[in-house]
C-alpha cells in the first residue's frame, strides 16, 4: 500500500484537505454519516485561534497525541463538523495532514490518526425505527448549534429531514412491522420541519417557510413555535389577513407577548397597506 501514502483528496466548496502521511493496512473500509469512531490527533493545531473545537483544542498541558471518541452527526462546532467530514475519508490506520480554509483566508492545519471504526452501520441498511434515532440524533445536535451557527444547524435539519421523509406517509409505520409507530415519526418530522421554519425566517426565505409550515393548516393542535413562525412569514410577504388568521389559531393569543407583538406589527402595516392602495387609486382617476 506504499502507493497510497501521498494521496491526496480536496473538498473545495468546504475548503477541506487531506494528504496521506503514513497508512497501516488494516480494514478497507472507511466511516460512514452515523459511524462511531476512534482517533488521534497527532500534533498541536495550527492557526485555530479562539475557534472553539472539542477535538483540536489544546493548552500548554496537552499531551500528544490526543485520543478521542467521535460519534458522526454529534459536532456542535463549526471546526468538529469539518473534523467529522475529514474522518470519513480516513482508512483504520490512516494518518493524514488535514486543512480547513476559513472564509478570513486561514487555513487550519493539523494532523490525525483514524485509530479504529468501533460501529459502522451503513445509513442504507438501517430499518426504520434506525433511521428516527438517526435522525433525531442530527435534529438534537441541529438545536444544539442554532443560536450560535444557523446554517450549521440547518444542515443539521435538512439531512434529518431528509432521511425522514423516505417514509412517508408515516400512517404506513407499525411498531409491529417497522419497529416504530408513524405517528412517533411524523412528530419529529413536523419537529424538524418547525426548526427549518426558524432558520429560513433568519435568511428571509419567507415563501418556504410557508411551505414547510403548511402543516400548520390540517394539524389539530400545531405548536406555538410553528404557528408563529407561519404568521410572520405571511406577515413579511404583506398577506396580513393570512398573518392574522394563522396567529387565532393559538388561543388567547393577545396575552402572549410575542404574538400580542405581532398583532399590532399586523394591524398597523394592513392599515398602512390599505391607505397607501386607496392613494394609489384616487391618483389613477383623479
Amino acid at each position: 500500500m506504499e502507493w497510497y501514502v501521498g494521496t491526496e483528496w480536496e473538498d473545495k466548496g468546504r475548503g477541506l484537505t487531506k494528504k496521506v502521511l503514513g497508512f497501516q493496512l488494516g480494514e478497507m473500509e472507511k466511516p460512514t454519516a452515523c459511524s462511531i469512531v476512534q482517533f488521534s490527533v497527532n500534533k498541536k493545531c495550527a492557526n485555530l485561534g479562539e475557534r472553539p473545537s472539542k477535538y483540536l483544542a489544546s493548552d500548554e498541558s496537552s499531551a500528544y497525541p490526543l485520543q478521542h471518541s467521535l460519534e458522526m452527526g454529534t459536532a456542535v462546532y463549526p471546526v468538529d463538523c469539518y473534523v467529522e467530514i475529514l474522518l470519513q475519508q480516513f482508512l483504520p490506520g490512516e494518518t493524514a495532514a488535514c486543512s480547513i480554509l476559513t472564509k478570513n483566508g486561514v487555513r487550519i492545519e493539523f494532523e490525525l490518526r483514524l485509530e479504529k471504526i468501533v460501529k459502522n452501520t451503513q445509513v442504507e441498511k438501517l430499518d426504520a425505527a434506525g433511521i428516527y434515532d438517526l435522525a433525531l440524533r442530527l435534529k438534537e445536535s441541529g438545536v444544539a448549534t442554532f443560536k450560535s451557527y444557523p446554517k450549521f444547524a440547518f444542515d443539521y435539519f435538512v439531512r434529518a429531514a431528509k432521511l425522514l421523509i423516505t417514509y412517508k406517509p408515516f400512517d404506513k409505520l407499525t411498531k409491529r412491522e417497522n419497529g416504530i409507530n408513524g405517528s412517533t415519526v411524523e412528530e419529529l418530522f413536523i419537529q424538524i420541519q418547525t426548526n427549518l421554519a426558524a432558520c429560513l425566517l433568519l435568511e428571509k426565505r419567507y415563501e418556504h417557510v410557508i411551505y414547510h409550515t403548511k402543516f400548520v393548516e390540517t394539524a389539530e393542535s400545531p405548536s406555538e413555535k410553528s404557528i408563529y413562525r407561519r404568521a410572520v412569514a405571511f406577515y413579511h410577504l404583506k398577506e396580513f389577513a393570512k398573518a392574522q388568521a394563522t396567529i387565532e389559531r393559538v388561543p388567547n393569543y393577545e396575552e402572549k407577548r410575542e404574538f400580542s407583538k405581532l398583532r399590532d406589527n399586523i394591524a398597523v402595516s394592513w392599515k398602512d397597506s390599505n391607505t397607501h392602495y386607496k392613494e394609489v387609486v384616487q391618483r389613477m382617476f383623479s
